[in-house]
């Protein structure tokens, strides 16, 4: 399986025009760690899903620990507010922070903890990774609790089924059309983590903010999702 043209917009924070409101459905913003890998991944979801750049609005800060983006996903969050206030657009019906647990794992854990914790940020969704997003991925092919070193690791157990995969890739067809089966097997491995008294290693919470894109999409283009 040969990679698509990635969809990376360089490497500082994506360009950001004047939103504008959205035709139907609801608006999302994503903010992620990962300057290509998620959203490339997002990109091509989005597209899949039919949804417009209008609704869904993927952004990569420069900085990448979990509170800072969750400070800018509030900013922007607040931005919004205040464009919505004088009739230009709406308010985002969802925001989503998205960030891997690996580097220095107790120290992100600990950041992971008081991003979810700040003030004002009861309102924003986070989709952690254990230990990176490869592990969401890999349930795209395969169900498995084997914990992972860190995301080279992932990378090499991802390229098992995907043997091309690199971090610029933007994830084809064939790998979309696998959405079902990584959102079961993620929701498997949360109840196996928690039956089991696990460190989460591996786990990712990426299948809750697909479900909610899916459900934001006409009903003949969603995913069937049980």
């Amino acid at each position: 399986m040969s990679p698509r043209a990635p969809y990376a917009r360089g490497t500082h924070e994506y360009a950001r025009r004047r939103p504008m409101m959205p035709p139907s459905g609801r608006s999302f913003l994503v903010v992620t760690e990962g300057e290509k890998t998620e959203p490339n991944y997002f990109e091509a979801l989005r597209e899949r899903l039919r949804l417009r750049t209008v609704d869904v609005e993927i952004v990569h800060p420069k900085g990448t620990d979990p509170i800072t983006l969750t400070q800018r996903a509030m900013e922007l969050r607040d931005q919004r507010k205040k464009e919505a206030k004088k009739g230009n657009v709406i308010e985002y019906d969802e925001v989503w922070v998205v960030f891997d647990l690996e580097k220095a794992h107790d120290i992100r854990r600990e950041q992971a903890t008081r991003a979810i914790q700040m003030k004002k940020a009861g309102e924003i969704h986070f989709a952690r990774s254990d230990p990176s997003f490869e592990y969401w991925l890999i349930l795209h092919f395969e169900y498995t609790t084997s914990p992972l070193a860190d995301s080279d690791e992932a990378e090499a157990r991802l390229r098992r089924h995907w043997p091309e995969y690199e971090k610029c890739c933007s994830p084809r067809t064939e790998v979309l059309d696998r959405l079902p089966f990584a959102v079961k097997n993620a929701e498997r491995c949360r109840v196996y983590q928690k039956d089991a008294g696990g460190d989460g290693n591996p786990s990712t919470d990426i299948d809750l903010l697909a479900r909610s894109l899916n459900a934001a999409t006409r009903p003949h283009m969603r995913f069937s999702l049980s």
